[in-house]
């Protein structure tokens, strides 16, 4: 009797320990218990294109190259105060004209008197831009060979405040000969008298020699050239061929370049 209350004593005792020791569990089963995030992470959505900044934080690219681009004109040397400028280009098609009708904008905008000749007799472009009669223009001025004067009958009025243009005028066959007249120089430094920028529109120094006519009777010149089109070795033989007659380069303009990211990122490199 003693031996058989004994026994079930010691059952009590054994059944008793096994329900305090917990049952033990895989590891995997620990960590998701420890670390339940773990068993279905959060999703992060990324956007496919980083955002645009607003445009009010900063002017347009373009607007800012401008701007950038008259600085470095009028520190380009501080002993030479530039109001006229010759713009030019190697060859056809490599945007001259819009270069420089952007940036008389820019000018205009900003508060400057700017007036635009058009010498490019052989192809005048700036009539179009503005809507403009293009007779009574440069031919007819130095045909005339009236004293300025009368200068204002040439001169015609744009769209946009503080911006003027003299058009190119009828066609002529032998457009050299009068650029190349010393009526244009007066007229550069008549204008400048009344002007805070003149700003020469001219054909391809490759195609023609007008540019060079025209090149030692302004304050400066600019190159346009074309991004991935016109060789060096095309840009600098115009560089040269303009020094040569005395005209001073006041640098290139790489124009129609392409960016490959967003302009904005260029920006901030």
């Amino acid at each position: 009797m003693a031996k058989t209350y004994t026994a079930l004593k010691r059952a009590e005792v054994e059944q008793g320990l096994k329900a305090e020791v917990p049952a033990l569990s895989s590891p995997v089963q620990e960590m998701e218990r420890s670390f339940p995030a773990l068993k279905e992470p959060p999703k992060i959505e990324l956007p496919h294109v980083l955002p645009r900044p607003p445009a009010s934080r900063s002017l347009p690219f373009a607007v800012e190259e401008y701007q950038r681009m008259k600085y470095k004109i009028i520190h380009y040397d501080s002993d030479v105060i530039v109001k006229s400028i010759l713009f030019c280009s190697p060859g056809r098609r490599e945007g001259t004209s819009t270069v420089l009708i952007h940036f008389a904008q820019t000018l205009a905008v900003e508060g400057n008197r700017v007036i635009l000749v058009d010498a490019n007799l052989r192809n005048p472009y700036l009539h179009q831009t503005f809507h403009l009669p293009r007779e009574n223009g440069l031919v007819e001025m130095i045909f005339s060979g009236s004293s300025f004067r009368n200068i204002d009958q040439f001169i015609k009025a744009t769209n946009l405040e503080n911006l003027w243009v003299i058009t190119g005028g009828q066609p002529y066959a032998n457009p050299n000969s009068l650029l190349e007249s010393g009526y244009l120089g007066d007229l550069n430094e008549h204008l400048k008298r009344q002007w805070d920028w003149i700003l020469f529109d001219c054909p391809p120094v490759n195609a023609y020699s007008d540019s060079i006519a025209i090149a030692c009777k302004t304050d400066g010149i600019v190159i346009v050239v074309q991004a991935e089109k016109t060789r060096w070795e095309s840009v600098q033989g115009t560089k040269e061929r303009l020094e040569n007659c005395g005209g001073r380069v006041l640098g290139v303009v790489l124009n129609k370049r392409r960016f490959r990211i967003p302009d904005w990122i260029y920006r901030r490199l």
